[in-house]
């Protein structure tokens, strides 16, 4: 980890505890009446519950969204994303260097997200828990912290660490459970990554209670991660115990339904999202589009838009009317910005993720009933599915999943080449397949990290 972000201990705190006070009402309905400052956070559930609030609210995932779908072939390089003004062209072009700004901005914010976490997760014992009451709550919120822990680790493994389909001794990033400043870990062997983010996992589930809380990590939550995680894993009777039972809690979105959930915030479906507002420089539709310059920094690649039937809800909500490759999926409320929040874990998801681990177990028609199932509520009619494969699961995934940061990292872990159609190329020169094992396909932890710390 880059130790050098961060200040002294203290100073870092004091500065934590106002960024939380700053933005804690955007998410709960809480009014500090003063500034409180790194001893005072600890004097109370309440403040401490600001601390975690302030963790949502600068957690940008939208990094994983970005390199999850810009890597992959579901985008393609808009024309006026050239030049001084360019934005991630090196990493959608496969020229990318090991000190993108990009790459190194992403390790940055979620390390330093996880100090946040374990700096609450140390103090906690300091919060005085007077009643029941107050112990309810603590346990409830450090269930979160540490699902929240296991989550933005998780993300960091996808990103930075080997491919779970990598033969021999596979490592991946440092799992960091402590706030030393001086520690420089190395590299973690999978299996003990592994280990570690069940261990988080386990404690969320055993403290926490809340369920259907969009904008909190929920036990639901700790069910569609742990489902995700089981996925990568292998681990396919696991995958297939944790999305049942997400899928007992909630029921695939109508038409109308999923339509509101891109145009106007609405959560069918949403299981956990990251709330975004104005102030919020970084949300999912300035991922594609500088509404600074109005320009558009990506499109739509011509071979996702060509995967859609007309009747397709998708193809109508995901891209623009005007320009027919213009992602248009976050579209969000009907403001100048289009706000949106950020959905980190959707039902349709689930549905996905048990229809592969049934495929992969054997259990075919199983997995056939919940692909069709998800496939009519999209097409909004009847169908009838024969078979299933991978390239059944992979391009469902492709179509469902599109802009939401998945792309790259499905084929990553099933150690699939990324390969791009002609006319999404960027130049006639550039490479239209990357093959599982080459020096670019595996995205590096960035070069200034390194330098920081030789054992990674």
């Amino acid at each position: 980890m880059h130790t050098t972000t961060y200040t002294l201990r203290n100073s870092f705190l004091l500065l934590l505890t106002l960024v939380f006070l700053a933005s804690c009402d955007r998410m709960l309905d809480l009014d500090p009446k003063e500034n409180v400052d790194s001893d005072q956070i600890y004097k109370s559930v309440r403040y401490f519950e600001y601390g975690v609030v302030g963790v949502y609210n600068n957690l940008h995932l939208e990094n994983s969204t970005l390199l999850g779908s810009i890597m992959a072939d579901e985008c393609k390089l808009s024309t006026e994303n050239t030049g001084v003004d360019g934005y991630a062209v090196h990493l959608n072009r496969w020229t990318y260097s090991s000190d993108d700004e990009i790459l190194h901005e992403t390790w940055k914010d979620y390390y330093h997200a996880l100090y946040k976490i374990n700096t609450l997760l140390e103090n906690k014992d300091r919060v005085p828990q007077e009643s029941a009451e107050d112990k309810e709550a603590m346990a409830i919120l450090e269930g979160e912290l540490k699902g929240l822990r296991a989550m933005v680790h998780f993300e960091l493994h996808r990103i930075f660490g080997d491919s779970d389909a990598k033969k021999g001794h596979t490592l991946t990033i440092p799992y960091v459970t402590s706030t030393d400043l001086f520690q420089k870990p190395g590299k973690t062997p999978l299996a003990d990554f592994y280990t570690l983010v069940w261990k988080d996992l386990q404690a969320a589930e055993e403290h926490l209670t809340n369920t259907h809380a969009p904008t909190r990590f929920s036990l639901d939550t700790t069910y569609a991660l742990a489902a995700r995680v089981a996925l990568y894993q292998k681990e396919y009777p696991r995958a297939i115990t944790y999305a049942t039972k997400v899928m007992t809690q909630y029921a695939l979105a109508t038409k109308e339904q999923y339509t509101a959930l891109w145009r106007a915030n609405q959560t069918a479906e949403v299981i956990f999202k990251l709330a975004r507002n104005n102030e919020d420089d970084l949300r999912p539709n300035t991922l594609w589009y500088n509404f600074n310059t109005g320009k558009s920094l990506f499109y739509g690649s011509t071979k996702l838009i060509q995967s859609y039937e007309e009747e397709d809800v998708r193809f109508s909500l995901f891209f623009g009317e005007e320009q027919a490759n213009q992602i248009a999926k976050y579209s969000g409320e009907g403001n100048e910005n289009r706000i949106s929040d950020l959905p980190v874990f959707r039902l349709a998801e689930v549905y996905l993720i048990r229809a592969e681990a049934y495929f992969r177990t054997g259990a075919t028609a199983l997995g056939i009933r919940d692909m069709q199932a998800l496939i009519e509520a999209r097409m909004g009619e009847e169908i009838t599915i024969t078979e299933l494969d991978e390239s059944v699961i992979l391009t469902e995934r492709f179509k469902e999943l599109a802009f939401e940061g998945h792309r790259y990292f499905d084929l990553k872990r099933l150690g699939q080449p990324l390969e791009r159609n002609t006319e999404d190329l960027a130049a006639a020169t550039d490479s239209k397949q990357l093959l599982f094992g080459s020096p670019l396909y595996q995205l590096p932890i960035p070069l200034k990290e390194v330098q920081s710390n030789p054992n990674l």
